[in-house]
């Protein structure tokens, strides 16, 4: 311990025998020893640093930058996925899925089944509607609509009553009956059935481009909406409660049966006037949304000639069913024919300059005596797969359809967009969907201009697609095409 000790005040010593102050002066001059740096040399190591920095920030923009981009490329890819494992699971009740041909043919009324369409009705200024033109409908189908006896919902009845019923306890009297209902239903087991109707649903591709909104990114949506029958009342009891009068009528209740107070009947038909008004001579516990007719499944024909004759009870209020948006950010690239899909499915491409856009699927097929079909979506590769297509020596083969029909037409395709297209096989209640999304519009706030975002090969990383084919479980007794 005393060496060390003495190592360091020798130390010490020595640096203070060092210091400046302890130099003679000899003459007029001091000499010293020099500390710090000369001014050059803090302006040269002021200029590396400068540079270290400079190459660090932009690395580390760059790194932000990709990392940004990226994330946009997997945002997109993975809202697509999404959209369209849920348009699968959706089509999985189907039981009919609209052709090109079921939407556009005109009954002998002038009509056709696309005039019923919401995008379609005049005087409408619901998110889509025929002054602004942009909705073009892809997917149209009938399912089956589950009213759940434990989910609890409001009468429709006017005034309804204060509270919500479970579904499965409407059929009950106000009696012990229907509070042993509402006890059960409590722990999870309504003593009700489940009810089974129809409900009709479209998915739309909209076309943004102008809309100038600030909730939405301005190129292009997939929007859902859906048309619900009623919850038809019955007695648990078994007696029978029916409509008396015409129009609205009056309710007949007997004993034992619910209250007449809380069931809903609907007037006659203002649209259906010919050959006779049509009327519904149902009583609901809860009516069908406003404009829902039950489809005709049971008389002769065909099950697309019998969709497609579907025509609306009443004109939708967009209040109660509106257009819900599935997914925004689709792809708003306007289209040209040297995408593809212009040309007949059974002919050459009609494309003359390269496009980053690839469309396998061309134009349906007339076929004299049948409807339309397409080869292409008879292609398992590229559509729904088809072994026993329709041809005019198979008449009775299957019909398979694009739709829309046609991309350069507005009638068909509104929306003049391609991000969004199907292949139908409506009777075999299968569908091959096709979907393309647009990351670039992701990266800026708002987007930035259209034209300068459009897909080329060198960015088409940025334009995720996604397919898929589904299949309806459900069938309509044992008819064909």
């Amino acid at each position: 311990m005393k060496s060390l000790f003495r190592k360091i005040v020798k130390y010490w010593q020595r640096a203070i025998s060092r210091s400046p102050k302890n130099y003679k002066i000899k003459g007029d001059r001091r000499k010293r020893l020099a500390f710090g740096f000369t001014l050059i040399e803090l302006l040269v190591a002021s200029l590396i640093a400068s540079l270290l920095v400079s190459v660090l920030l932009g690395f580390l923009l760059g790194v932000l930058d990709s990392d940004r981009r990226e994330t946009a490329k997997s945002n997109a890819q993975e809202e697509l996925q999404a959209a369209i494992n849920f348009i699968s699971n959706d089509l999985q009740e189907a039981i009919y899925i609209y052709g090109a041909d079921a939407l556009s043919n005109v009954g002998a009324d002038g009509l056709s089944f696309n005039d019923q369409l919401p995008h379609r009705q005049a005087g409408s200024t619901a998110t889509c509607n025929p002054t602004e033109n942009t909705c073009t409908p892809i997917l149209v189908f009938w399912k089956r609509y589950n009213y759940d006896p434990n989910i609890e919902e409001n009468y429709t009845a006017q005034p309804a009553p204060a509270a919500p019923e479970y579904l499965g306890c409407m059929p009950y009297a106000d009696s012990t009956d229907l509070a042993a209902c509402r006890t059960s239903a409590a722990n999870g087991q309504a003593f009700g059935r489940d009810t089974y109707t129809y409900s009709l649903v479209a998915y739309y591709l909209k076309s943004d481009v102008g809309l100038n909104s600030s909730v939405w990114s301005n190129t292009a949506r997939i929007l859902r909406w859906e048309l619900k029958d009623g919850y038809v009342a019955y007695c648990a009891s078994g007696g029978a409660i029916t409509k008396t009068g015409t129009g609205v009528g009056a309710v007949s209740s007997p004993a034992g049966c619910p209250n007449a107070a809380k069931l809903s009947t609907r007037g006659d038909s203002t649209l259906i006037t010919t050959p006779v008004p049509q009327v519904d001579s149902d009583v609901y516990f809860i009516l069908p949304d406003t404009g829902f007719n039950r489809p005709d499944f049971a008389s002769a024909g065909t099950l697309s000639a019998l969709s497609a004759g579907w025509r609306k009870y009443a004109n939708f209020n967009f209040n109660t069913n509106q257009f819900v948006t599935l997914v925004d950010f689709m792809d708003d690239t306007a289209y040209n024919p040297n995408q593809g899909g212009d040309n007949l499915a059974n002919a050459a491409s009609s494309a003359t300059t390269a496009s980053a856009i690839k469309i396998p699927i061309g134009r349906n097929v007339p076929v004299s005596g049948i409807p339309s079909t397409n080869p292409n979506c008879d292609d398992p590769s590229v559509g729904v797969g088809n072994t026993n297509p329709a041809t005019t020596t198979n008449p009775s083969g299957t019909v398979t359809q694009r739709v829309p029909a046609n991309f350069s037409d507005a009638t068909s395709n509104p929306s003049r967009l391609t991000s969004f297209y199907a292949c139908v096989a409506p009777e075999n209640v299968t569908v091959r969907l096709f979907m393309r999304g647009n990351a670039i519009a992701r990266l800026a706030t708002p987007v930035v201009d259209r034209s300068s975002r459009q897909p080329t090969q060198n960015n088409l990383s940025f334009f995720p697609t996604a397919d898929v084919r589904a299949f309806g479980r459900s069938a309509v007794g044992l008819k064909t095409r």
